[in-house]
C-alpha cells in the first residue's frame, strides 16, 4: 500500500501495525485501550497485569527550553499512571528509557529524574530499568506494569445505549497554563468511584475530549452526545486572545471549544448506566465529577449539543501526530 502516514492518521496507522501483530491467549485486552490487560499463564488468579506506555517528545509533548526539567520527569510517569488508573489498577513497576543529544547538561537530566522520582514515590511505582541512547532532542519513554483484580477492570468499550457520560475535573488550556506536565493523575479519584459505582466504560482524556469520545465511541460501537452547556472549562480555557481562534468564530462555543479540542487534561471521561447516576458523586475530594451527555444508541458517532438546542457532529480539530 502506497501512501503516508499523514494521510493514514494515527488511529489508522495503530489499526494497520495492530494487524500484524500476535496475540497470545494470555492477553485478554490488547491493543486500543489504555492499557493491556493481561492474565499470568497457568494461573487460575483472579490478578491481571496491566502494560502501557507512553513516550515524550521534545518540541511535541513539551517545549524544553520553556518547560523545567522536573516537570518533565513528572509527567513522563504520570502519563502512565493515569492509564493505569483508567483501567482500575494500581500502578507498580516501570522501566524509563532516554534519549538525549550528547550536549545535554547533567543537571537537566538530574532535575528531570529527581521530578520522576517524586512521581514514582507519589504513586507508589518502582522504577526497575530502562536504556539511554543517542537523540536529535531528548526523548522520554516509559513503561509502566499495573495489577488489578480481574472483576474490577474498566474497559474503554462497555458503554451501551442510554447510559449516562461523566468526566471528572475541568477542561482546557492545559498548555497555556502549564497542566500539561503539572497534572495530578486520577489514580485515588478512580478507586473512589469504581468503590461507590458500577462503571461500563472509562478513559483518560489524553486527546482530547471530543477526540477521546471518539475512541469509546468506536471501541463500544456506540453514538455519543454530548451537551455543550454541561462541559466543565478550565479557567485556563476561558483566557485565549488569538485572534481567529475557532472559540471566537464557532457560534455559541466560546472557552467550550477549547475544553472539547485541547487536549492534554488527563481527566477520566467514564460511563455509569442510568440506575447507577445517583451513586456518581458530585465531587471527589476537591475534584469536581461532571454530568455531560448520554449514549443515544448503537452505531459510531459522536454529536454536540449547542445551547441554542442544535445538533451537529463533533469532529475533532486539536492536535494531531501525524
Amino acid at each position: 500500500m502506497s501512501g503516508t502516514v499523514h494521510a493514514l492518521g494515527e488511529i489508522g496507522l495503530i489499526a494497520r501495525l495492530s494487524r500484524r501483530l500476535p496475540r497470545g491467549a494470555s492477553v485478554e485486552t490488547g491493543i486500543g485501550d489504555d492499557a493491556a490487560v493481561l492474565r499470568l499463564p497457568s494461573s487460575r488468579s483472579a490478578l491481571r497485569l496491566l502494560f502501557a506506555s507512553d513516550m515524550l517528545v521534545d518540541g511535541v509533548h513539551f517545549v524544553r527550553r520553556r518547560t523545567p526539567a522536573r516537570w518533565i520527569g513528572w509527567k513522563a510517569l504520570a502519563v502512565n499512571v493515569s492509564d493505569i488508573a483508567a483501567m482500575g489498577g494500581e500502578p507498580r513497576w516501570a522501566v524509563v528509557s532516554l534519549g538525549l543529544p550528547p550536549d545535554t547538561p547533567l543537571r537537566f537530566v538530574d532535575e528531570l529524574y529527581a521530578g520522576l522520582s517524586r512521581c514514582a514515590r507519589r504513586f507508589g511505582v518502582s522504577v526497575v530499568g530502562g536504556d539511554t541512547v543517542r537523540a536529535a532532542r531528548v526523548t522520554v519513554d516509559v513503561a509502566i506494569v499495573g495489577t488489578v483484580d480481574a472483576r474490577r477492570v474498566v474497559l474503554r468499550r462497555g458503554a451501551r445505549a442510554g447510559d449516562r457520560l461523566f468526566v471528572t475535573g475541568r477542561l482546557g488550556g492545559s498548555l497555556r497554563s502549564g497542566r500539561h506536565a503539572r497534572f495530578t493523575p486520577r489514580l485515588a479519584e478512580a478507586h473512589e468511584l469504581l468503590r461507590r459505582v458500577r462503571l461500563r466504560a472509562m478513559m483518560d482524556l489524553s486527546d482530547g475530549l471530543a477526540s477521546d469520545l471518539w475512541q469509546m465511541s468506536r471501541a463500544g460501537g456506540v453514538r455519543l452526545r454530548v451537551e455543550a452547556a454541561r462541559v466543565p472549562v478550565a479557567q485556563a480555557a476561558r483566557r485565549c486572545r488569538r485572534r481567529g481562534c475557532r472559540c471566537r468564530v464557532e457560534r455559541g462555543l466560546g472557552p467550550v471549544y477549547h475544553a472539547l479540542m485541547d487536549g492534554e487534561d488527563f481527566e477520566l471521561l467514564f460511563a455509569v448506566s442510568p440506575a447507577q447516576v445517583r451513586r456518581v458523586p458530585r465531587r471527589l475530594g476537591r475534584c469536581p465529577v461532571t454530568p455531560i451527555g448520554r449514549v443515544v444508541s448503537r452505531g459510531v458517532g459522536v454529536e454536540l449539543e449547542h445551547p441554542d438546542g442544535r445538533v451537529t457532529p463533533l469532529t475533532p480539530e486539536g492536535f494531531k501526530h501525524f
